[in-house]
């Protein structure tokens, strides 16, 4: 037996569980820390948690924020307009052809909301997290899970699912296929380009997946990333990721230690876990990692993050460009999605209760 083989037994043996590979690359290159976010000023409030946005056909954006979607329009975004109130916590959101918006919302799919008329249900799904149309109309959607979704993401983070799924909706046939499953916490989906193929987020995988149209296996176009991807949109040049948790050699040991997690789990409020989060509770009972300790009532920047903000630029190979940042010592954290209109980037930063509004040519 190969020496290789024969020690990675006996680590097995000795420390079961541990030996899988954990290893988080550094944040260097494209993804340099930095404070961008923070330095956004233009900025649309009054937003709570949002999800996505989404460009609208008229100037306006659309944004999921709760059960429901708004618009907001004018001079400023600020005109602030309720367009549908929805059974489950909102998600992506997606233009469709025939004029109407799409709607990721958890527990119950994709729903369709026209403009004008009542809502209804396209395609079943229990944890729809992105969604992405063809020129020809077909839907393409991620769903994360099919045991979680919502806010309880972080229960599938912990029991390590591989439930996620790559589905097709066909609009002229209303018919879903199962194009890919088993994928560990699918969490965001883009055509390319060239509209051939799909770009799809694994979150617990850490990784950028590429899926032909035409069938065949999905190949990696971007492993080992830092953080947890989430949603993933073609901009107009490459694509724009929202990574919405940085990784931490802390949560990645936790996450081996499956005895620990399942006491945890049982006895401690979700909040309070050795988790990675959308914000801060700002409580001395949320669990402090490595430097991330408040000295004189601030805390580090370059401290390992329970939250952290980020969004990524790629480019056509996948290779990360440049990068927005917001650090342990920063407020827009959780970032759920990045859009691009014209120009313009349109950031949903969970964290935050707001979408900041910045120059994409700066960083593409």
């Amino acid at each position: 037996m190969p020496r290789a083989e024969t020690w990675g037994l006996v680590k097995e043996f000795l420390f079961p569980g541990r030996s899988a590979n954990r290893s988080i690359p550094p944040l260097d290159g494209g993804f340099t820390p930095n404070d961008a976010l923070e330095q956004v000023e233009t900025a649309l409030d009054g937003l709570a948690a949002p999800e996505d946005v989404c460009p609208g056909r008229s100037g306006d954006v659309y944004v999921s924020t709760g059960t429901t979607v708004v618009r907001r329009s004018g001079p400023g975004f600020t005109r602030h307009e309720v367009v549908a109130t929805l059974p489950g916590p909102a998600g992506a959101l997606a233009l469709a052809p025939d004029g109407g918006l799409l709607v990721c919302v958890a527990g119950t799919g994709v729903v369709r909301v026209p403009e004008a008329g009542h809502t209804e249900v396209v395609v079943a799904a229990h944890c729809p997290t992105d969604l992405t149309v063809a020129a020809d109309g077909t839907v393409y959607v991620t769903d994360g899970s099919t045991r979680h979704c919502g806010p309880d993401w972080i229960r599938d983070l912990m029991e390590q699912n591989t439930l996620g799924r790559l589905l097709r909706y066909d609009p002229r046939t209303a018919q879903t296929t199962v194009l890919a499953s088993g994928l560990g916490y699918a969490s965001g989906v883009t055509l390319t380009r060239e509209q051939d193929a799909l770009l799809v987020c694994e979150a617990w995988a850490h990784r950028v997946m590429r899926y032909p149209l035409d069938g065949g296996a999905g190949q990696p176009v971007r492993q080992n990333l830092p953080g947890y991807p989430g949603r993933i949109n073609t901009g107009e040049s490459g694509y724009w990721l929202a990574v919405f948790a940085l990784r931490t050699l802390l949560v990645e040991f936790v996450l081996g230690q499956r005895d620990y997690v399942e006491e945890m789990m049982r006895t401690i409020e979700p909040d309070y876990w050795i988790r990675p989060a959308l914000r801060s509770l700002g409580s001395g009972l949320e669990p402090l990692q490595g430097g991330q300790i408040r000295k004189l009532g601030v805390i580090k920047p370059w401290a390992p993050p329970r939250s952290y903000g980020l969004v990524a630029h790629l480019d056509d190979e996948g290779y990360v460009t440049a990068s927005l940042h917001s650090r342990g010592g920063g407020r827009r954290h959780g970032v759920t999605s990045a859009r691009q209109l014209g120009e313009h980037l349109f950031v949903a930063v969970h964290g935050a209760d707001e979408v900041l509004c910045t120059q994409a040519g700066e960083w593409e």
